[in-house]
């Protein structure tokens, strides 16, 4: 069956909506591809791009945007982990990817599918055919939550367990009371984002000019989409407080056991003390006492501070297509040409 597009606006998706979580659901039913997420993300960060929606015969559906003349891409706005494409089963040869590429419209000669994670790609790495390419994105970092807590986090460095061992005295010392809290309730999302903008607008983000508050399209966006989940149980904001302050928080949401922390925020100022930290220690503790959590997934390039709380490691990668088998020859000889060009 061949493409058919319409227009990627938020009243075009809603349309299709259903649609589109089917065929998520035959592959996981990822949180951050189903409809309440997306959804959002078009109308949120989707304004001035002419945005196409794809889909063919209800087994694979995308949203696309054309980035260049001849090149189109996966809409990806940078609150999104994931690529916005969904697909019932692994494209096994790249097959539909190219149909996708031929029926768009104009002379395509690429197609670029970003940000897969290997679990859900729709197109799997390994025995690549001539006209497709896959590329490192990130190196991302997951938590999976194997039999008790004390096992696990003895099984942690020596310097994570003794600084926060240390930092926990050094409050105790000072009669401070540390409190986790685990927020599951829509209406108060709205509180949840205002605190968490203010740490943010109080650290480099707020000098940068990039924190998320109450006012702008990432408070919006955050907001909406905890409230979404949370009236189905699927949304938490976590929040470590000292002397009842919130001093860290995480936004997350959670389907399936598997727990995605989208952002975390902390207070910049205290001295002597993590609060990411403490709030990951925490949550961690808590994940594992109540059970109900199996995975802990970071998406983002992996920072040092992962590597202190899990050995699980995978790459995400992009995907490729060229309109011919020449384009993608003619890119890898550029490549290798670049790359042993004298520094």
């Amino acid at each position: 069956m061949r493409w058919k597009f319409s227009c990627g606006t938020t009243k075009g998706f809603r349309e299709v909506r259903k649609e589109w979580d089917s065929i998520n659901r035959f592959r996981g039913n990822h949180i951050l591809l189903d409809s309440g997420f997306v959804e959002p993300l078009i109308r949120h960060f989707g304004g001035g791009q002419d945005l196409v929606l794809g889909m063919n015969d209800s087994s694979c559906m995308a949203l696309l945007n054309r980035s260049s003349q001849g090149r189109w891409t996966t809409f990806q706005p940078s609150q999104s982990p994931l690529g916005l494409i969904v697909s019932k089963q692994p494209d096994a040869h790249g097959d539909e990817l190219v149909e996708l590429l031929q029926d768009l419209p104009g002379f395509v000669l690429q197609l670029s599918v970003t940000q897969q994670d290997p679990e859900y790609a729709v197109f799997l790495r390994g025995n690549e055919p001539a006209h497709i390419e896959t590329l490192d994105y990130i190196q991302t970092a997951r938590l999976p939550l194997i039999g008790a807590f004390e096992d696990y986090w003895q099984s942690r460095g020596k310097n994570l367990r003794h600084n926060l061992s240390r930092q926990r005295r050094r409050i105790e010392e000072k009669r401070g009371v540390l409190e986790l809290v685990a927020e599951r309730t829509a209406s108060n999302m709205g509180a949840c984002i205002r605190e968490y903008g203010r740490l943010e607008s109080e650290g480099w983000k707020g000098t940068k000019g990039t924190a998320v508050s109450e006012g702008n399209s990432q408070g919006g966006f955050y907001r909406e989409i905890l409230e979404h989940f949370c009236r189905q149980g699927e949304g938490i904001v976590y929040q470590l407080k000292l002397d009842g302050k919130v001093i860290a928080s995480d936004l997350c949401l959670c389907r399936n056991g598997m727990l995605v922390v989208l952002k975390t925020a902390y207070d910049e100022s205290i001295e002597g003390v993590s609060p990411a930290l403490l709030l990951r220690q925490e949550c961690v503790r808590q994940s594992y006492e109540e059970k109900q959590i199996r995975l802990i997934e970071f998406y983002g390039k992996v920072r040092d501070w992962h590597t202190k709380w899990t050995n699980d490691f995978r790459i995400m990668y992009h995907i490729n297509v060229f309109r011919n088998r020449w384009l993608a020859w003619s890119r890898k000889l550029i490549k290798r040409c670049l790359s042993s060009r004298p520094q």
